[in-house]
């Protein structure tokens, strides 16, 4: 919850979206925590693209909608909302993904670079329409739907949080101290920092990135749009 409340950028609106069928402690919990931060949606069956096309549909007033999607186990820097308000030109069905992120597991800090990732977020004119919200596509496939603008930043604009529960996810980048992410960061994280045994992981972490492009080639395509990519203040076109 402080990566939200400590936006650079508060003029956004934060959804969270929770089981109609939560108890009755939970849901007055919800109600204390949400006072100022956040507007809680309770949902009654399936969490669906429709479901979120008619309520965000309903709550904006607005010509134009970013939807950004967003775990409830993960965390983005400080300026992310500010960053990516930052690319609205007034575009209709543009995607944009701020591709320099980290990853924490077990303890250690990594920085990974990622087209398409999973904190993508798309610009839409809903005029006459419901939005389609970023849920539309998969983040994996979200270049089939609408174009994708790159950014990438100075420093990671998100931060995945990988344990046995996200088991779709993996480790893959490179190992790095906490003092190049916890300052963009409103979270407290237990990092294991140690000189050695980060320049080991760095070492390995090359190693397992030559090996996956190696694998499968198209990945040094996407590597290549991240090194690529629009670099963040820059103007961008409608």
């Amino acid at each position: 919850m402080p990566c939200f409340r400590n936006q650079t950028e508060t003029r956004f609106t934060w959804l969270v979206f929770l089981d109609s069928l939560s108890p009755v402690w939970l849901r007055q919990e919800i109600d204390k925590l949400s006072q100022g931060v956040f507007r809680a949606v309770y949902v009654e069956g399936a969490f669906s693209q429709e479901f979120l096309s008619r309520t965000i549909g309903e709550l904006s007033a607005t010509p134009y909608v970013i939807t950004t999607r967003v775990d409830n186990d993960d965390a983005v820097a400080n300026d992310f909302i500010e960053t990516i308000q930052s690319c609205f030109t007034e575009q209709d069905k543009n995607f944009v993904n701020l591709v320099n992120g980290a990853q924490y597991a077990g303890r250690k800090l990594y920085v990974r670079p990622y087209t398409m990732n999973p904190f993508s977020s798309l610009i839409e004119r809903v005029t006459n329409h419901r939005p389609a919200t970023v849920f539309v596509e998969h983040h994996y496939r979200i270049d089939a739907y609408a174009p994708v603008l790159n950014v990438r930043t100075t420093h990671p604009m998100w931060l995945q949080v990988i344990h046995g529960g996200n088991v779709l996810n993996e480790v893959v980048g490179l190992r790095t101290s906490a003092q190049r992410i916890a300052p963009h960061f409103s979270v407290s994280l237990d990092v294991d920092d140690r000189l050695f045994s980060r320049s080991v992981d760095r070492v390995l972490g090359a190693w397992k990135i030559l090996l996956r492009l190696l694998r499968k080639p198209s990945r040094l395509r996407d590597l290549t749009k991240t090194l690529l990519a629009r670099k963040a203040g820059s103007p961008v076109s409608k």
